[in-house]
């Protein structure tokens, strides 16, 4: 692509995903292709792609930017009739009568778009769908019987798109469900997000934080330094546990082949977190 398709990406915060990652993330969370899968941000299409490889019979991608899905409607040509496109706001509700696409997916992946490229969320009409557009500001005990403390917040002005997008991406997700997001790392480590992360440790189970290496998204224009989040949608276990692991090094894909297996830290990843994992999975094919 050339660099006013290069500077689109930017303005939409957009950064395609390296194919390998995409396979890394399917075999994390132990990917069935029975299940009902949604990315909410799918640009191009490669995470629909690569689970409609692997036999799903569901899928759904939302994007904005027209170009992209029309990219993605070329790459999933061949599977149209498992395949549902939303060009709109992948933060709203969508735009589907059929009800069996509007939510209750059982598994929500992708790498939405990143707030660095300057995509922070101003709209309040948006803002008041989401938890995460309001922060706490203490306690109030109301005199009574019987006496109650209540969390008071107040509303933000702004959010970082990514930080609704993984609200997004959990509203998306049936009880039960997955989720598996690429997140700019400053979210698990800001202190400005702390309100994030307590609200994800509180009400989800979070399985793996996988830090990836800072030119994992060099080739589409960013260094950012990322992170793979997977979590699943039931609150958490008192004795629950979580894989904290970095990726320093990862090699790039070449044209037509499937190399996840060419990653040997990410294969690495997979064979510890299998043997932690009580569900055996089959590995990359």
């Amino acid at each position: 692509m050339g660099k006013r398709s290069s500077s689109r990406r930017k303005a939409l915060g957009q950064f395609w995903t390296p194919p390998a990652v995409v396979d890394f993330m399917l075999e994390l969370v132990e990917f069935n292709p029975l299940w009902k899968v949604i990315d909410p941000a799918c640009g191009e299409g490669v995470f629909l792609w690569k689970a409609l490889e692997r036999g799903c019979g569901a899928v759904a991608g939302v994007d904005m930017d027209p170009a992209a899905l029309e990219r993605a409607r070329d790459l999933l040509r061949d599977h149209t009739a498992s395949v549902r496109l939303y060009c709109q706001d992948g933060l709203a509700e969508i735009q589907d009568e059929n009800a069996f696409w509007r939510g209750d997916y059982d598994l929500v992946v992708g790498n939405p778009p990143f707030a660095a490229s300057g995509a922070r969320v101003r709209d309040p009409q948006v803002l008041r769908r989401f938890q995460l557009a309001r922060v706490p500001v203490g306690r109030e005990r109301w005199l009574g019987r019987p006496l109650l403390e209540v969390e008071i917040e107040r509303p933000k002005p702004s959010q970082a798109i990514e930080v609704l997008f993984l609200e997004r991406f959990l509203q998306l997700c049936k009880p039960g469900g997955r989720v598996c997001i690429i997140l700019p790392e400053g979210i698990f480590a800001n202190a400005s997000l702390r309100h994030v992360r307590s609200w994800l440790v509180q009400n989800f189970t979070v399985r793996a934080v996988i830090s990836l290496p800072r030119d994992t998204f060099r080739a589409v224009g960013t260094t950012a330094k990322t992170a793979i989040l997977y979590v699943e949608k039931r609150p958490p276990t008192p004795d629950h546990s979580v894989l904290l692991v970095e990726v320093t090094r990862l090699r790039r894909d070449r044209p037509g082949q499937r190399s996840l297996k060419e990653n040997s830290q990410l294969l690495q990843v997979l064979e510890i977190w299998r043997s932690l994992s009580p569900v055996a999975s089959t590995g990359p094919k």
